[in-house]
């Protein structure tokens, strides 16, 4: 994975060959955002990003949700039809910015096109492909789990611990750099295949009895 260890002689991070801008203010300007998460989705794998602002953050785990999509199989039942949405909940406060969410509607995972659902944490979530659990959230989150084991959810959180205590894949950030860490036992459970490239790119971590 790619690491940066300085932001003021390094600008960029390379991926897959390739070197991503991270230079950016994007704390006042909603449009380099979207620019930003576009060109990722069009030429980067899901590893490892430099957040050099906190407003590039949200952007940044907005596009690696749509991504891990693209790189998790789920079972042909769990969509309404072959060619059905899958459902992307996110629960509680909703990060995200709605122009980037606009954008990845545009722009199908597979045979599906991409849906994103806001969710307040006592609703039904069964429904749902992927539920991301904000940090917000994070003392639902247990329960949450809980709730959907068994089911064709891919659960993604941000919080410590999350993976190890039963969520799939969880959201870390090491030194300035965006990583996940993946449960493969909550993704066997839940009846999900990972892909083994977005395996080598996640520090694989072991649940907790």
């Amino acid at each position: 994975m790619t690491s940066v260890k300085s932001q003021k002689r390094r600008e960029s991070i390379s991926v897959s060959g390739r070197r991503v801008l991270t230079g950016i203010d994007l704390r006042r300007s909603r449009r380099i955002s979207v620019i930003m998460v576009c060109w990722f989705l069009s030429n980067a794998s899901p590893k490892a990003l430099s957040r050099k602002t906190e407003s590039a953050e949200y952007p940044l785990k907005l596009a690696f949700l749509y991504n891990f999509a693209k790189f998790v199989e789920w079972p042909a039942d769990a969509f309404r039809s072959p060619g059905g949405a899958l459902e992307i909940c996110i629960v509680g406060h909703n990060p995200f910015s709605p122009d980037i969410e606009n954008e990845l509607r545009a722009r199908p995972a597979g045979d599906h096109p991409v849906e994103f659902v806001s969710l307040k944490p006592t609703d039904a979530l069964n429904a749902c492909h992927i539920v991301f659990i904000p940090v917000t959230e994070k003392d639902q989150a247990a329960r949450i789990v809980k709730s959907l084991k068994g089911a064709w959810v891919l659960t993604v959180g941000e919080s410590e611990g999350f993976a190890v205590r039963g969520g799939i894949i969880n959201f870390t950030v090491e030194e300035g750099n965006i990583r996940f860490e993946i449960n493969r036992r909550g993704a066997d459970r839940a009846g999900l295949k990972i892909s083994s490239k977005l395996l080598r790119l996640a520090n694989v971590v072991t649940e907790h009895d």
